[in-house]
């Protein structure tokens, strides 16, 4: 009788910690995060620092890090209309990035990255930027079909985002890739 209760027990914790382990949409009428708590500038902020290069990443939060300092720097060479580096740059955070979202696909506004610790983790909303400014870059090298695939592609991440978080960053960058698309979606 006690071994039946026992299995019963370690049953119930199991789906128990399987149920904590998910993560819920947020209802659709929960205010979104502010922008003036979760944005560009502060995910960089954060991750600023012992630059990550590839043959150092190892763990979830390198590839993280190492796709924000390379956004960081693309960022940069974005506004000073560096474009061929900008685009290299955004094509290799999209690369941290990538391997990262074949592991944990879910953006959180406090990530626990280790006891006592939470930061901003937005790899969707990061995905997303970085297309729409290489879609931005591509448009400007009047290069419009390949542009609308990127802002397409963005979009799609956005998605991905709003379905773990709703952020004022993510519906701003909604809506700036809807009005770039146009009736094209």
């Amino acid at each position: 009788m006690k071994e039946k209760l026992f299995a019963v027990f370690i049953v119930f914790v199991f789906l128990a910690f399987q149920g904590c382990a998910g993560i819920t949409p947020p209802p659709e009428g929960k205010a979104p995060i502010p922008l003036k708590k979760a944005n560009l500038e502060a995910v960089f902020e954060e991750n600023d620092g012992l630059e990550v290069t590839w043959e150092d990443a190892k763990e979830v939060r390198d590839f993280y890090r190492g796709g924000v300092q390379q956004k960081a720097k693309a960022e940069k060479r974005f506004r000073e209309k560096a474009y061929p580096e900008a685009m290299k740059l955004y094509q290799s955070s999209n690369e941290f990035f990538d391997k990262l979202l074949q592991y944990l696909d879910e953006d959180w506004a406090e990530y626990p990255l280790f006891e006592g610790t939470n930061i901003f983790f937005f790899p969707n909303l990061l995905v997303a930027d970085n297309y729409l400014k290489m879609g931005l870059i591509l448009r400007a090298m009047g290069r419009e079909g390949p542009a609308q695939g990127n802002w397409k592609r963005a979009l799609s991440f956005v998605k991905k985002s709003f379905r773990s978080e709703r952020t004022e960053w993510g519906l701003s960058l909604q809506q700036e890739l809807l009005g770039l698309l146009g009736s094209k979606i």
